[in-house]
């Protein structure tokens, strides 16, 4: 890894989990003036649990790069100039061969027809670079995730499959005091359950830190963090895209993103 880092101009990393102290290791080696570009994934299980840092953000804009976060992201590719090295290996010490105890890993460079170029569009198409004010939320996260540990670990973070049911999400906030019977529908009801059992809340915690984890959830699941990329654009063309994208019909489509617009707002997004 860093013999094709070295002196590199120009990189771009993908990869799910990625340690802050492998990643300096790795920019240290490139050029000082290269243009850098991060993408990975970040849930409040991963960085309480301290399989990715959060602090890898601030080393990549101190080199100027930029730092992005994919909420499907599985793949583990890294170009240094011409080079390209796919396969197993995310940015951790255990994987790059750099700690006592290894991990079993593979990078090589792919095929002549992988298609790197079109490859690289699809990723940081569905990235996002995150605001200092939304990198702010995440500190606040991970110090909720930090301090229920516990919980954090036994429940992990997969909500992948997760849309948000519920059309008000004031909701999850007075059936999580217990005042369900305040809703007068039965389906709204069922809904918010849905929406709790999906995000797997923590017992006894706080509003605000509820709001912290349901702001976690919002920021992790792949069909949220699309509307927010296509929020902006022609709504009849941003539900075809999330209907292709996700099997749905274009109004469950539409449903769907304005039921994520009416949590975004609520949560100030």
């Amino acid at each position: 890894m860093l013999r094709s880092a070295a002196g590199a101009n120009r990189v771009l990393i993908i990869a799910p989990y990625i340690k802050v102290d492998v990643l300096e290791r790795v920019l240290g080696v490139i050029s000082s003036d290269s243009s850098v570009t991060c993408v990975t994934k970040w849930t409040p299980h991963d960085l309480a649990s301290g399989v990715s840092d959060i602090q890898c953000r601030d080393a990549v804009i101190r080199h100027g790069g930029s730092f992005n976060l994919h909420s499907s992201l599985h793949a583990k590719y890294y170009r240094f100039d011409d080079i390209v090295l796919v396969g197993s290996a995310n940015l951790s010490s255990a994987a790059m061969g750099w700690a006592r105890f290894q991990n079993v890993e593979i990078l090589c460079a792919p095929a002549a027809d992988f298609g790197a170029a079109a490859f690289e569009r699809l990723v940081l198409q569905n990235a996002r670079q995150i605001s200092d004010h939304e990198f702010i939320l995440w500190e606040s996260i991970l110090e909720t995730a930090t301090s229920d540990y516990e919980h954090a670990i036994a429940q992990p973070f997969s909500i992948d499959d997760w849309r948000p049911s519920t059309r008000d999400p004031h909701h999850l906030e007075i059936v999580y005091c217990g005042s369900a019977d305040q809703i007068a529908s039965f389906d709204e009801q069922r809904a918010v359950l849905r929406d709790m059992q999906a995000m797997r809340i923590p017992e006894n915690v706080t509003i605000e830190e509820l709001r912290l984890w349901v702001s976690a959830c919002l920021l992790s699941s792949p069909f949220v963090t699309d509307v927010m990329a296509l929020r902006g654009g022609q709504e009849d063309e941003s539900s075809m895209v999330l209907a292709e994208r996700y099997g749905l019909s274009i109004a469950e489509a539409r449903r769907g993103s304005q039921t994520v617009m009416n949590w975004l707002i609520y949560f100030g997004f």
